[in-house]
């Protein structure tokens, strides 16, 4: 047998093997946690709960590969809103640390454990009167192979959580490893992941839309271990149809299009282009549901990211990263907030972004950018 410890984040205590918390690198023997996941997990338990507020019914909730359970029993223990956790891994030593976190925490009763393939399990939940409310899908790598069976069997007005961590083949570093997995070209740029998020997005409507679904998207954020979304699945491929599109970047002068076809031109230097997508061309976050899962972040790091999602929901799609563009001026970078106040007073919109703390949106044309930071 391993040596275990208690991990507690939230109101929640999680039992973990030593190993996890002793290596610089997790392993995934004899089971994985990984301790620098405790942002996305309390952002999943905001998450979750504004959800399911905002539909208004108490809901039964899945994790395919749930490993030790760290994120679902959070879920379970610190949600009022749910009924029942589903949780489901092949790995039995990860399986018996999730129960006994279960017990530990008082809710094993309102949990059902299982050890399936994870399609094999969602494959179980897709028939009438068995489909979740509510699935997460975090797996090593890319959750492209589960995600049109996580639509499957989510209900309709469901929500559809999928991590991801192959961040290099989603940020352009590996543009047709993307496109093979994805069915999406990627591209690195400074907003590099943004091009990831919406890449993530599409392919979950894709799914959808191959079963005559839809999606809507409620949160998504990144860090450099891993890029999370979170979608509701509609009754109708339309106007998720609608939302897919392209982004085409100029490597001459940093201006950037996005639209439903791809822009061969820069429209402001008229060099050739380079594209991303298709990708999701539409908002990233809903308004509503993060405003109610707002109430129930339970810290400042998970706090401050909803507060800047929502500041941002409207603001003009992709970011440009102060520092990287002083960095081409050969020029110190300024404060952010005093290149946001600038822009705001000569009538522009400018706003943070949560995808990259070192960034803006903005509707100023990349040249008008430049000319602000060498005067600011």
């Amino acid at each position: 047998m391993f040596e275990q410890s208690i991990v507690k984040e939230g109101k929640t205590e999680i039992i973990v093997p030593d190993s996890s918390l002793k290596e610089k690198v997790p392993p995934r023997d004899p089971a994985f946690f990984n301790p620098l996941g405790a942002l996305k997990r309390d952002l999943l338990v905001a998450v979750v709960a504004g959800y399911a507020v905002n539909l208004g019914s108490k809901i039964a909730y899945g994790d395919p590969l749930a490993g030790v359970g760290a994120g679902s029993i959070r879920v379970c223990n610190e949600v009022d809103y749910v009924k029942r956790v589903y949780l489901n891994d092949l790995n039995p030593d990860a399986l018996g640390l999730a129960k006994a976190s279960a017990k530990l925490n008082g809710v094993y009763h309102r949990c059902s454990f299982s050890r399936y393939e994870a399609n094999d399990f969602l494959s179980k939940h897709s028939g009438p009167h068995k489909r979740l409310d509510c699935i997460e899908l975090d797996p090593f790598g890319s959750p492209a192979p589960f995600l049109e069976s996580a639509v499957q069997a989510c209900k309709i007005k469901g929500m559809v959580s999928a991590t991801a961590t192959d961040g290099a083949v989603l940020c352009g570093v590996h543009p047709e490893v993307c496109f093979r997995k994805y069915g999406s070209n990627s591209l690195n740029t400074e907003y590099c992941h943004e091009i990831a998020v919406r890449i993530i997005y599409a392919a979950l409507a894709f799914a959808a839309m191959r079963l005559d679904l839809g999606i809507s998207p409620v949160f998504a954020h990144t860090t450099k271990h891993y890029t999370k979304v979170n979608v509701v699945i509609n009754a109708k491929p339309v106007p998720t149809s609608k939302e897919i599109g392209y982004i085409s970047h100029c490597f001459s002068c940093g201006a950037r299009t996005v639209d439903k076809i791809v822009i061969e031109r820069c429209k402001e230097c008229k060099k050739k282009t380079r594209y991303a997508g298709p990708l999701w061309i539409g908002e990233l976050f809903n308004k509503q549901i993060v405003e109610k899962s707002l109430k129930f972040a339970p810290n400042k790091g998970s706090k401050q990211l909803l507060e800047g999602a929502l500041s941002e929901i409207t603001s003009p799609k992709t970011y440009f990263v102060i520092d990287r563009m002083c960095d081409g001026l050969g020029i110190p970078p300024p404060p952010l907030s005093r290149i946001i106040g600038i822009l705001q007073r000569k009538g522009f919109i400018a706003v943070r972004t949560i995808l990259n703390p070192r960034a803006l949106r903005t509707n100023a044309a990349g040249t008008k950018l430049r000319e602000i930071l060498k005067s600011a």
